[in-house]
């Protein structure tokens, strides 16, 4: 697991959102949820494509 930092759109806190390898023996490539909630305030983002 890595933790990776995105903003939030609405109160720009920081997220550390956890992503999972993508295959056995990776460790460049990683799976990240498509959608997650801030902390803070609640509200749903989505994550960038890049």
């Amino acid at each position: 697991m890595e933790d990776f930092e995105f903003n939030c759109w609405r109160c720009w806190e920081v997220n550390f959102i956890q992503g999972r390898p993508k295959g056995f023996w990776s460790t460049t490539h990683y799976e990240l949820p498509g959608e997650w909630d801030c902390w803070s305030c609640g509200t749903a983002n989505t994550t960038p494509d890049d």
